[in-house]
């Protein structure tokens, strides 16, 4: 996913996983507000996906 101006992603954050929403995006760098916290993986990809208003995903695997 292309980091775009609105858009939500997930990120960790000391043992909790966090979803922000971008606010400011350039080629160099970008800034984000934090909407909320979750403390599973998959908890914090399904919230991210509903307020991008995706459907959520079949399987969802965390990459290392």
């Amino acid at each position: 996913m292309k980091a775009q101006v609105g858009l939500y992603h997930v990120s960790r954050n000391m043992g909790s996983w966090n979803v922000y929403q971008y606010n400011f995006v350039t080629a160099t760098s970008n800034s984000s507000t934090k909407i909320d916290s979750f403390p599973y993986f998959e908890e914090a990809i399904k919230a991210m996906y509903k307020l991008n208003g995706w459907n959520e995903p079949k399987n969802i695997s965390q990459r290392n």
